[in-house]
């Protein structure tokens, strides 16, 4: 264990449906006290498009955009010390897969035209939604962990 500790996220499952509620942990397994501002756990979702071609050999672009970040304080500013545990809950929204930022659908020739010109320039786009518990430490590196779900 590196630093001043570490943070875990346990849940049962990893795979969610629109309207379910994930329900877990956040635990703190802190070598010494840490004074933080908060401890916090996130519902993020991100896109990712891939793009090929136009550049040099081999060379792609990404871009990255977040659909969706829900937060839930867990406990505020004190001393936070080893052992201390979390529980927590968050209702996935039921819409939240339709305000997805998706490569645009068009129908007719124009749009077998557009598919098949991004499967020759090589466009992919993949969303990927995780937990992030996050202790926030003021003038300091903040303690962080990641857990990647599936929503759908």
């Amino acid at each position: 264990m590196f630093g001043k500790g570490k943070i875990e996220i346990a849940i049962a499952k990893t795979h969610f449906a629109p309207g379910d509620i994930i329900s877990g942990d956040v635990r703190l397994a802190m070598k010494k006290p840490v004074k933080a501002k908060e401890i916090s756990i996130y519902l993020i979702g991100e896109q990712t498009t891939t793009r090929g071609g136009g550049l040099a050999p081999g060379e792609r672009s990404r871009d990255k955009v977040r659909l969706y970040e829900f937060k839930q304080q867990l406990d505020g500013e004190k001393e936070y010390s080893k052992g201390e545990d979390y529980k927590f809950e968050i209702k996935i929204p039921a819409d939240i897969l339709s305000g997805k930022p998706q490569m645009p659908q068009i129908g007719g020739k124009l749009g077998k035209s557009i598919s098949i010109a991004q499967a020759v320039i090589g466009v992919s786009t993949t969303t990927k939604w995780y937990l992030l518990a996050k202790l926030d430490v003021p003038r300091g590196i903040d303690i962080k962990k990641e857990v990647q779900i599936t929503i759908g």
